[in-house]
């Protein structure tokens, strides 16, 4: 089992990975972090073709991850998580992830949103804890 730590590239990330190793820490369980990228933010990553080769397995795309791990711990005395970056739908993708690694919790940081703005575009958050197969610790932001 593991405790996964959903995180972007923004100042919330170390507070949604802290709260993650936090609850690892309680449980004795690994965090594992997962960044998601949108196919639309893969094209300002790479400037190649990598034919033949999974997005994810590509250096670039796994430095993404690696640098908003490093920074969101920088404070942190604990250990850093494995760190996972996959690309497509982030709601998609956190909640493979966490079924895959048998997760024991989901920590995710949410913004607050207007019940017209869910309605209208979504959230990833709230995909997240309708479809997530362990439960979900929303860290509320903004």
């Amino acid at each position: 089992m593991a405790i996964v730590a959903a995180i972007d590239d923004s100042e919330r990330a170390a507070l949604v990975l802290g709260e993650a190793q936090t609850i690892a820490a309680n449980f004795d369980e690994a965090v594992h972090a997962i960044h998601v990228l949108q196919r639309s933010e893969l094209v300002k990553v790479l400037e190649k073709d990598i034919e033949g080769q999974d997005l994810t397995d590509n250096y670039e795309v796994q430095q993404i991850g690696e640098n908003i791990v490093s920074r969101a711990t920088e404070e942190s005395t604990l250990p850093e998580p494995t760190v996972s970056v996959r690309v497509g739908d982030p709601a998609a993708e956190i909640t493979a992830y966490a079924e895959e690694q048998d997760a024991r919790y989901v920590v995710i940081g949410g913004r607050q949103r207007s019940p017209t703005g869910k309605a209208l575009f979504g959230s990833v958050t709230q995909k997240v804890i309708f479809e997530s197969p362990a439960p979900v610790v929303n860290i509320a932001l903004d």
